[in-house]
């Protein structure tokens, strides 16, 4: 199902989270496609980034790598998540990963309801907006669901209709099975296929179904999967947190108490995962960035790479060697 070879799985519990690792022995793989890296990697320690989602504000992990790579430091394996796991994928698999993310397509992305609108006329159609996605939430998949086929074909173009296994560096693609609840990590067969699983957010596409698994966005099971960056044999991981916590407004009604209560059991999910990585990496936005707003496309990649400058004093004590 996922390509040639034996294929190891493995279940284990890991800070709450049922897991399952549907890849081939993940330091033999690593170790096996990180030797065409070596000679990039040699002048300083290997290390591994965890791309975590966040939609739009996802796009903020091309500035991060882009950054990195200007400072000389190469990853030696990527383990993405949602937005990250379609950035990750694309820079291993896309020689202009950077053009073709910078360039990216976005105009098939469902619209999202405005209600902070100052005119009547903005807070109408944000209604409007919503009672469609209500609508089709309730009758099929969500607002997504009629441009799947453009969001795949995107997918398609940007990983060059690549399997995983095919990239310059070991990428690890993780989804979440919605059956089960268990996390599922990739790193064979098709990358367009497991990337769009990976970042197919709930109420707005459809899962994909892939034998026995309906799979969803990753970071539902595990928005930050350290461990399988661990488990490749690099020095260091890194993390990128491309998150932006809501302001801490007190609830006025019940939806919004129901709203908070998830923000709040998604927050401390996060801080128990970024804390097992050896740093993390937090873009700042000037502005608040909604998942699908993906017209700040260019402010958050911008913000990937200061946070990357911002970082750099912090970023060399911990890769360069003898340090």
């Amino acid at each position: 199902m996922f390509g040639d070879g034996t294929l190891a799985e493995f279940r284990f519990l890991d800070v709450a989270v049922c897991t399952t690792i549907v890849v081939t022995d993940r330091r033999t793989e690593g170790r096996r496609m990180m030797g065409a890296n070596t000679l990039m990697t040699s002048q300083h320690k290997s290390f591994a980034l965890v791309l975590s989602g966040g939609g739009a504000r996802g796009l903020s992990h091309v500035g991060v790598l882009r950054a990195l790579i200007s400072l000389g430091y190469f990853p030696s394996a990527i383990v993405g998540v949602s937005m990250g796991a379609v950035v990750g994928a694309t820079y291993s698999l896309n020689p202009n990963w950077y053009r073709d993310l910078v360039e990216m397509d976005t105009s098939g992305f469902p619209s999202t309801p405005n209600f902070r609108g100052r005119s009547i006329a903005e807070r109408v159609r944000g209604l409007a907006i919503a009672l469609l996605a209500a609508r089709d939430m309730y009758f099929g998949w969500g607002a997504g669901a009629r441009t799947e086929s453009w969001g795949r074909g995107v997918l398609a173009a940007l990983t060059k209709g690549k399997n995983l296994e095919d990239g310059s560096i070991p990428v690890f693609v993780c989804t979440t099975d919605v059956l089960s609840g268990e996390r599922v990590v990739h790193n064979r067969g098709s990358a367009a296929n497991y990337v769009y699983a990976s970042a197919a957010l709930a109420g707005i596409l459809p899962p994909l179904i892939d034998g026995s698994h309906v799979l969803m966005d990753g970071a539902y099971a595990d928005i930050a999967p350290i461990d399988v960056a661990r488990s490749t044999g690099v020095d260091v991981v890194i993390a990128v947190d491309p998150s932006q916590p809501e302001a801490g407004i007190a609830p006025r009604n019940g939806v919004q108490a129901m709203l908070r209560s998830i923000e709040i059991c998604q927050n401390e999910h996060a801080r128990l995962r970024f804390g097992q990585a050896d740093m993390v990496i937090r873009p700042k936005f000037r502005n608040t960035i909604g998942t699908l707003e993906f017209r700040y496309k260019r402010q958050c990649i911008a913000s990937g790479t200061m946070a990357v400058r911002r970082s750099g004093d912090q970023i060399r004590t911990l890769l360069n060697r003898g340090t």
